[in-house]
């Protein structure tokens, strides 16, 4: 994938096909295919955009490999993201 968006923007660029893909390798919906399962598809279909991919290709990647697909979110209180977090506010002392 040579675009670094987060993850969320990632599973939102995901075309009806890669969506139906996962769904027929998992054998369930798309919504409940859990944190791990769309990790995994997401990086599938945009590996498999650049150039034709296995499932096992990107199945046998380490958790590792396949978080430093996506930027870290920023966890910054002021920024958008970070916005309205209630641990992100509270002080180590509370």
């Amino acid at each position: 994938m040579t675009d670094r968006l987060p993850l969320e923007q990632s599973i939102k660029g995901l075309t009806g096909f890669e969506v139906i893909a996962a769904q027929k390798r998992y054998g369930m919906d798309f919504e409940k295919l859990g944190g791990i399962r769309t990790l995994v598809a997401t990086v599938w279909a945009y590996e498999n955009r650049a150039e034709k991919t296995s499932w096992q290709a990107i199945e046998g990647m380490t958790l590792s490999e396949l978080e430093s697909y996506f930027p870290e979110p920023d966890l910054d209180p002021e920024s958008d993201q970070g916005k309205g977090s209630t641990l992100l506010n509270e002080s180590p002392d509370d």
